[in-house]
């Protein structure tokens, strides 16, 4: 006869399901604009598993004797995620905008999760950026200069957007933003940014045409290249070369199957 173990089970099924009983702390938040109230029940004992600030907090030499905490430097949305980490649920870091990356790597920063914010670092490195979205990060960047790996790596992917545009590009960057001092500064950051910091040619991913190399990441609209070696989920052994993405992130590749369908956007960069 088979026995359940601990490990099989889904622990973020059990905070969101279970009756609030089996809970023994709850965390409160008060949205500033509206007024709104909202908690989250939680697990001490699973808490200070996933962090050592928490062991410190609930079991230390001095415990925490509250069941109620208020929590003013998080929203619930992003501690809402955070607390879904540390219970062990599955997370796309790719669905997140780079807003919500800065504030959850401020999480992972206080409760010392170091895995944590090497997976965002890495995935704001492997973003490309977009015109629209050029002074927000450079912006982003700056107010999180304290959290210096992600700041860099944030302002890192705005100078590689500045290099690889061409001027026409650039002139309307400068055109299209408000002509103010801070706004200014910034770009003019940014510029000298983008100057100094050239890569070195070897070290740019001759498949991905990126540095660093994106090999194992989803292919997206945001990182898309012609010509690059993918392969889809489930079917690693078959490499396909990428063709052309549709404005609704369909790509054709130049393998085919045997039906005539085309491959999807559910694919990763190979190795190849």
């Amino acid at each position: 006869m088979a026995y359940p173990n601990f490990q099989t089970i889904d622990l973020a099924m059990v905070r969101e399901t279970s009756p609030n009983p089996t809970c023994d702390i709850k965390f409160t938040f008060l949205d500033q604009k509206t007024g709104l109230k909202s908690e989250l029940p939680a697990h001490k004992l699973i808490l200070a598993f996933g962090s050592e600030v928490f062991m410190r907090q609930f079991f230390g030499t001095i415990p925490e004797e509250k069941d109620t905490i208020p929590i003013e430097d998080s929203s619930v949305q992003v501690f809402r995620i955070f607390l879904d980490i540390l219970y062990n649920k599955k997370i796309s870091l790719e669905a997140f905008d780079f807003q919500l990356l800065a504030d959850l790597y401020y999480l992972a920063e206080k409760y010392h999760q170091e895995c944590l914010k090497d997976s965002i670092v890495k995935e704001v490195s492997a973003r490309k950026i977009v015109t629209g979205n050029l002074l927000e990060v450079a912006k982003l960047a700056e107010t999180n200069s304290h959290h210096e790996q992600l700041s860099s790596s944030l302002f890192n992917i705005c100078c590689v957007f500045l290099r690889e545009s061409d001027h026409g590009t650039i002139l309307d960057i400068f055109e299209n933003e408000d002509v103010e001092e801070e706004n200014s500064r910034t770009l003019h950051r940014l510029m000298a940014g983008a100057k100094r910091s050239k890569p070195n040619p070897s070290d740019i991913c001759k498949n991905c045409q990126h540095e660093p190399c994106l090999n194992g990441k989803e292919l997206t609209k945001s990182n898309f290249v012609t010509g690059a070696s993918v392969s889809l989920e489930g079917e690693p052994k078959r490499p396909r070369k990428t063709l052309k993405m549709d404005e609704n992130g369909g790509v054709e590749y130049t393998v085919v199957y045997t039906d005539g369908r085309v491959g999807d956007w559910d694919a990763k960069f190979s190795e190849l």
